[in-house]
């Protein structure tokens, strides 16, 4: 259990299956050469140093980083989010526009 672990709990769009703060701070990677001034109470008694355990690479990590940066499965086209954004502002120009039957114009 990693970083990538972590993360990908992290980042849930549904906040119910989401990990919680309390979750976060009793996860391993988390834990991994956390300060004791850090720590609570708790987790100092944790097997956080654990001789099996090696630390994640740089590359591992760029790599995660890389692939965080990804953009997310969506909309495709750009173009119709912005139609559907320029709609709305035509609606709200509409609304702007004074109503009171006079004609003026510069002279």
């Amino acid at each position: 259990m990693g970083c990538r672990d972590i993360l990908s709990r992290i980042f849930v769009a549904n906040p119910e299956k989401r990990i919680t703060i309390q979750e976060i701070k009793n996860h391993p990677w988390f834990l991994k050469n956390l300060p004791m001034e850090l720590m609570d109470g708790n987790q100092c008694s944790s097997n956080n140093d654990d001789a099996n355990s090696q630390p994640q690479s740089i590359e591992d990590v760029v790599s995660i980083i890389q692939e965080a940066k990804k953009p997310p499965e969506g909309p495709k086209n750009v173009g119709d989010c912005l139609d559907l954004l320029d709609d709305m502002d035509e609606d709200t120009d509409l609304d702007d526009i004074e109503t009171s039957g006079d004609f003026v114009c510069a002279v």
